[in-house]
């Protein structure tokens, strides 16, 4: 079969271009999608906090002579207040929480636990985010606050204790195997002995652990709170700079991964506020802004409720940092509602510096695009009704 072959002058060419570029240039620019922001839910860790545990326990520990801290046990420090406010302060600059006036009646809701400390955070949020502005903080009038504390304000019981101690026995059963490394390591520093068996306990309203293991995270934690506290000197008697309480942490984050990312335990003691931040974001009314002011306890298991995981940089998955929040944010996107989540937390050079000179690390948890209505329905299911207070 014969061919013929197509011969294109140059000149042709030549006329072509410009009409072919002409032609593209009046194509339609693309139109942006539509983004409005609608709700934000903050849940915060209280600052940074003096030991919850007695002298008398710290000596069981170690012999060494412990610092002294500026506050009675379990209270928000004077330098966990202003990392706090800092902290706001520059939020306030930067994201959702920009603004140039005082918030309106309604549009802003702040609520506490009972405990000292995160009172305090609370005012400090209120004062670095809202100066001046009388920003009330709402907190409950019972010992133990049904939304962040619903076991301890026997809103629920647990159905049954026995077998939710002895499962968690079973989960820490290698414990000490597993974390050999990070034990030894406090071992040395404290010249005591954090190896051993770890054992959980429950009743009605409470569950936890206990252990030579749990005792061991627990000081990890401490050495983290040192390194917020005090920016002229080293956690640890000297010995323990960031570099090595890192080395540490994955004890501290698993033992506690343990108990308060259980689902079972999640579900009777993260119940309420998980329900809390479901009907803030749902709800087409109620303020813009809630925040909610509780402990690493609480962002657990939300943790597990929601499984929202994150890892920072130069930080263990998933550690709570003293004055870390996870942010819950609520877009309208074109006609359809997304659900955004992050986690922030002051870097580990930043909570050691006298001054933060830089905000808080924020890292994605829940990327773009997930349906809001998709991502309600999915884990409504897993609130236990029981422990939700009635208003």
């Amino acid at each position: 079969m014969k061919t013929t072959s197509l011969i294109v002058s140059p000149l042709f060419v030549a006329l072509l271009m410009p009409f072919c570029a002409s032609a593209q240039q009046t194509l339609p620019p693309s139109v942006p999608v539509y983004e409005e922001l609608q709700k934000v839910v903050v849940i915060s860790r209280h600052g940074v906090r003096s030991p919850t545990q007695s002298a008398k326990t710290l000596d069981t520990w170690s012999p060494k002579q412990w610092p002294q801290w500026p506050v009675q046990r379990g209270f928000l420090t004077p330098r966990g207040f202003d990392l706090i406010k800092q902290t706001w302060e520059m939020n306030a600059k930067s994201g959702p929480f920009v603004h140039s006036y005082c918030p309106a009646d309604g549009e802003v809701e702040v609520i506490a636990d009972v405990d000292e400390r995160t009172i305090r955070t609370a005012q400090a949020l209120v004062d670095g985010l809202y100066p001046g502005c009388n920003v009330k903080i709402k907190i409950s009038k019972e010992k133990h606050s049904p939304l962040f504390s619903p076991l301890k304000a026997k809103v629920c019981k647990i159905k049954d204790p026995e077998a939710l101690a002895q499962k968690l026995t079973d989960k820490a059963k290698n414990v000490s195997t597993k974390f050999s490394k990070e034990i030894s390591l406090l071992n040395e520093v404290t010249e005591g002995n954090f190896f051993g068996e770890i054992k959980g306990h429950a009743d009605k309203h409470k569950v936890g652990l206990s252990g030579a293991p749990y005792n061991g995270s627990s000081f990890t934690e401490i050495l983290a709170l040192e390194w917020g506290q005090w920016p002229d000197s080293t956690p640890g008697w000297g010995k323990m700079p960031w570099s090595e309480i890192i080395k540490a942490m994955p004890l501290r984050v698993g033992v506690f991964t343990i108990l308060n990312r259980d689902m079972e335990v999640a579900r009777y003691k993260g119940s309420a506020l998980a329900q809390k931040i479901l009907d803030s974001l749902v709800s087409q009314d109620g303020p813009k802004y809630t925040f909610l002011i509780g402990h690493d306890t609480n962002i657990a298991n939300l943790g597990a409720l929601f499984d929202l995981n994150w890892k920072q940089p130069d930080r263990c998955a998933n550690e709570n940092v003293p004055g870390g929040y996870l942010k819950f944010e609520k877009w309208l996107v074109g006609n359809k509602p997304e659900i955004r989540v992050s986690y922030s937390a002051l870097s580990p050079d930043q909570i050691h510096l006298p001054q933060i000179t830089k905000p808080a690390v924020e890292t994605e948890v829940i990327k773009k695009g997930v349906n809001f209505d998709d991502w309600v329905n999915k884990y409504k299911n897993r609130i236990y009704s029981k422990c939700v207070p009635v208003d």
